[in-house]
């Protein structure tokens, strides 16, 4: 008789929660987050995004006592720095808007249209490089292989076409920015294109975005 109570409260309780390195939806990862090798090779790539600054220690006459250092972050493990919104301020402003953070006051107005926005602001700026053939700066911590050309064509008519579209479509792009306010394109190039955090600058962002994406609508609706 105890044996089966003890069976049925255990069926009740359900079977317990395995240990392990989960997806952001909740579901246990099926990646090789096990392996060593694997577990060090994200420990390097997040390194930079786990580390916090050390404030310094003053002693009573106000000197510096022992100097402010970087140190990594114990509450941040490799596997939930991985995520974008540890990586992208873009992405990080939106996730705090949405889990509505008491920390982050001025995230509550970085919705999932800026969002958005911003991303194709990325990627429309990303096809005026290419076109202008601008190369791309490399960070000292840049170990990986630089890239060559794309072996397309460079006479090609479709390649002229696509260049010419993507040069217009930035043009057109900017001058939005431009006419949103006068800190408009510091705000896109500092946050959107270069991924610096400056919350000071979210309220004149929003404007820049809002000023594409009107942009965008104007072009459907035509």
């Amino acid at each position: 008789m105890t044996k089966a109570r003890t069976r049925a409260a255990k069926r009740r309780a359900g079977r317990p929660r395995k240990e392990c390195v989960r997806t952001p939806s909740g579901q246990p990862s099926r990646a090789k987050e096990h392996d060593t090798e694997y577990k060090l090779m994200m420990e390097a790539a997040t390194w930079k995004r786990r580390q916090i600054w050390v404030e310094p220690e003053l002693d009573d006459d106000g000197k510096v006592k022992v100097p402010g250092y970087w140190k990594t972050d114990p509450k941040l493990p490799w596997d939930k720095a991985r995520l974008q919104e540890y990586g992208s301020v873009i992405h990080a402003w939106h996730y705090a808007s949405r889990n509505h953070r008491s920390e982050w006051p001025d995230a509550g107005k970085f919705t999932q249209q800026h969002l958005n926005t911003a991303e194709q602001i990325q990627q429309c700026y990303q096809a005026y490089k290419g076109a202008m053939a601008i190369k791309q700066g490399r960070s000292v911590t840049d170990d990986s292989p630089r890239g060559g050309v794309d072996g397309a064509d460079p006479f090609a008519p479709e390649r002229e076409e696509r260049d010419l579209r993507a040069i217009e479509n930035w043009k057109a792009i900017r001058h939005e920015i431009l006419k949103s306010g006068p800190f408009g394109m510091m705000a896109v190039q500092t946050v959107v294109l270069d991924n610096k955090e400056v919350p000071s600058l979210i309220g004149d962002l929003r404007l820049a975005l809002n000023a594409v994406a009107r942009l965008w609508e104007r072009r459907r609706a035509a």
